[in-house]
């Protein structure tokens, strides 16, 4: 729960902010392949992202923002033997990891005279993560905040002078910590931002 009251917070604060000069909001949709730690636990590919995001100009190619987005992956294995502890579980299992990723982005674009404004970037941060496993009527959850990097980059289309269509490959990655696998997965967001 304490996931969805920290995305409102910061959606309510990104229009806040989309109201001052030189602010841009982005709204993404993501489809995002796991890799590492993560495929190990749920390898399917998955269409169920989101990222929220807004930039402001501090130069006249250079953006500092704010990146917040939401990944769910999900992955059923039918009978499959679980140990846990001392408990011996044969059934179907469900597996999702749920990803919560919130950092402080820079983007460097490349001002040309076209239409398309290519970028690159990174965030840095940290994330919420959450491996569940669901087994007939038992549940175990691991859950953990990480610190978080995300390289990327991206094209801009500008539409006309209040939008634009956008299109980003992301890589994010949390190491691991004790016992919790590393997070990382490579996604692809199309959406639209507004100035």
């Amino acid at each position: 729960m304490k996931k969805y009251i920290i995305i409102a917070l910061l959606t309510v604060s990104a229009f806040a902010l989309k109201a001052q000069e030189g602010t841009m909001f982005f709204v993404d949709y993501n489809v995002a392949m796991p890799l590492g730690g993560t495929a190990d636990f749920t390898n399917n590919i998955s269409p169920r992202g989101v990222d929220f995001e807004t930039q402001t100009f501090i130069t006249e190619d250079l953006t500092v923002g704010l990146g917040i987005g939401w990944n769910l992956f999900r992955q059923k294995i039918s009978d499959e033997t679980f140990y846990y502890e001392d408990l011996t579980i044969t059934g179907t299992q469900f597996r999702y990891t749920n990803i919560v990723p919130i950092t402080v982005n820079v983007k460097k674009f490349f001002m040309n005279n076209g239409d398309y404004l290519p970028f690159v970037g990174v965030g840095l941060g940290t994330s919420y993560n959450e491996m569940r496993n669901e087994i007939g009527v038992f549940q175990l959850t691991d859950d953990k905040w990480l610190f978080s990097v995300a390289p990327e980059v991206g094209m801009l289309y500008d539409m006309n002078y209040k939008s634009f269509l956008t299109l980003k490959l992301k890589y994010n990655y949390s190491p691991k910590s004790g016992d919790f696998a590393s997070i990382s997965y490579l996604s692809l967001g199309v959406g639209i931002g507004l100035k």
